[in-house]
């Protein structure tokens, strides 16, 4: 009986730590390619070219948005916790609001923040982004994790890239 006891326990273990977490309708499990034109607007960054080995967030953002505000305003504040994330924030916006944030929080410093446009609404497109923020977080191996919807916190962020 303890035998047996033991084995569902086990079981039970290896059947919980084995499942993947179900991928939202229309997205694929590896991190999709697309294209950010960047600052400077004659180079474009490929998402082929992100490396593996860390984690990656995709963080769809509006200038004028008061919740991409507050979050990246706290993303920077705290950018020592996420210094092995990549963080690339792209808009449909135009480079001068683009400019004006990178500005506003001087983003142009960290190594792991890469800010551009979405030249070919990728966003609207693939993830069926209703407005923003809008994150999209990818492992190490540039595997899906989780779509973030909305304001949220950091630690919540955290957690989610953590996980």
């Amino acid at each position: 009986m303890r035998i047996l006891f033991l084995a569902l326990i086990v079981i039970a273990i290896v059947s919980c730590t084995r499942q993947q977490r179900p991928l939202p309708k229309g997205i694929d499990r590896e991190l999709p390619e697309f294209t950010i034109q960047l600052q400077d607007t004659s180079v474009r960054f490929n998402t082929t070219k992100i490396p593996k080995g860390q984690p990656v967030v995709l963080f769809f953002f509006g200038p004028d948005c008061p919740y991409c505000q507050s979050m990246t305003r706290e993303l920077v504040k705290r950018m020592d916790e996420f210094k092995d994330t990549r963080f690339y924030l792209v808009t449909v916006a135009d480079f001068k609001e683009i400019h004006f944030y990178d500005t506003l929080f001087k983003l142009d410093k960290y190594k792991n923040v890469t800010l551009g446009k979405d030249v070919n609404s990728f966003f609207f497109n693939y993830y069926k982004a209703p407005g923003f923020p809008y994150l999209a977080v990818y492992d190490k191996r540039k595997e899906f994790r989780e779509i973030i919807l909305g304001g949220v916190s950091i630690d919540s962020l955290k957690k989610v890239i953590r996980s």
